[in-house]
């Protein structure tokens, strides 16, 4: 359900969009760690202009961990 997705250039950062699914960032954020258990960090702390339309997801822990938070957010988006 995330959109727009920036290239993760060689980190284990993605910055996805979150139009459609949320109000804005901060909120999809707090809902998400809320509803999911899932933590991302609102694009508002890395974009003051157009943050608030993204999220930025980290991936540095375990696959069977990322597996699962990726099972999470899709169920938390309804995709």
């Amino acid at each position: 359900g995330l959109t727009q997705l920036a290239p993760a250039d060689g980190a284990f950062y993605i910055y996805a969009g979150v139009e459609g699914v949320a109000e804005d960032s901060s909120t999809f954020a707090r809902d998400l760690l809320d509803q999911e258990g899932v933590a991302t960090t609102p694009g508002i702390d890395f974009d003051p202009v157009n943050g608030d339309k993204a999220v930025r997801l980290s991936f540095a822990s375990k696959p069977d961990d990322m597996r699962e938070a990726l099972v999470r957010i899709k169920r938390f988006t309804g995709r």
